[in-house]
């Protein structure tokens, strides 16, 4: 058999070479995209020690939002007692303030009656006048100028 001057004698170290070209051109890309390169490992490694200082930055926003939230509570008892000593307050004006109205109704009240009694006194004077007047009137007790004068009064 005679050899064509085409094909080469495999020697280990054609082999090698042939193998390593493989490696380069189809076996190692195809790894890349498999595995995590060294430098994506690195990237990672950032990435994943940056969302450590973000959790920390989260705990402390935590921390910070529980410190609030008890000053709130704190703030929030203050005026829970506030309110509490308004109602008080509030109580004892408003029983303060019905006091006050009853004992103005108690004196309006009076004050009524004795309207009332007044202008029935009044009422009675009138009519006392008048009979008085026309008794003048016809027993001639006064003349008509000063029967005049007295109408001009308006006693009755």
């Amino acid at each position: 058999m005679a050899r064509k001057k085409e094909q080469k004698t495999l020697t280990v170290e054609s082999l090698m070479k042939a193998i390593a070209e493989y490696n380069k051109k189809t076996f190692i890309p195809e790894l890349k995209e498999i595995f995590v390169t060294k430098d994506e490992f690195a990237g990672l490694r950032t990435d994943v020690n940056g969302l450590k200082v973000d959790v920390a930055d989260l705990k402390t926003d935590v921390s910070d939002l529980k410190t609030d939230v008890n000053g709130l509570k704190i703030d929030m008892a203050d005026i829970k007692t506030d309110v509490a000593g308004f109602k008080n307050e509030f109580k004892s004006s408003k029983d303060e303030t019905i006091t006050n109205f009853d004992k103005v109704f108690k004196k309006l009240d009076i004050l009524l009656d004795e309207k009332v009694v007044r202008e029935h006194q009044e009422e009675k004077q009138k009519r006392l006048w008048a009979i008085v007047l026309r008794a003048l009137k016809d027993h001639q007790i006064l003349t008509p100028k000063e029967l005049e004068s007295i109408a001009k009064l308006e006693i009755f």
